[in-house]
């Protein structure tokens, strides 16, 4: 496209309202959004400290998250948060994610957390599973 033709699309009216109304659609939605005021990974639980700006503390176990579970120490501390406490990246694995789908449980694609999902119920299976005396004895009562 050339030079004449994108500044004629610039400067068309109805193209300069659309981006207003955009504009301001995305600082609506900023302000909905949920916020941490800060953040930390603890090395010793292998775990995501989100402080929120509501009080409250999340915890997120880098074990759970797409693209985190791989990830050394020193790489998962390597981390910005980003948009007023929106966004969390992390720099040398280049991970993003909203701070909302933590909150919201959501740690990766679909793909990924249906995986995640059957992981995690083989585990509560095998957990249920009587496999000493006293297990047996007390679900035996």
């Amino acid at each position: 496209m050339d030079e004449r033709r994108i500044k004629a699309i610039m400067d068309d009216p109805e193209f300069q309202r659309q981006v207003a109304a955009a504009t301001k659609r995305g600082k609506e939605e900023h302000k909905r959004l949920p916020k941490a005021s800060s953040a930390r990974y603890d090395k010793k639980t292998r775990r995501i400290v989100l402080e929120m700006q509501n009080g409250v503390t999340l915890l997120v176990p880098v074990n759970l998250v797409q693209g985190l579970q791989d990830g050394s120490d020193t790489e998962l501390g390597d981390f910005s948060l980003m948009l007023g406490g929106t966004e969390i990246h992390w720099n040398t694995l280049d991970v993003q994610f909203y701070v909302e789908s933590f909150l919201k449980g959501v740690f990766g694609t679909a793909k990924w957390m249906s995986g995640l999902k059957e992981h995690l119920a083989e585990i509560g299976r095998k957990g249920g599973r009587s496999t000493s005396a006293a297990k047996k004895a007390a679900s035996a009562e």
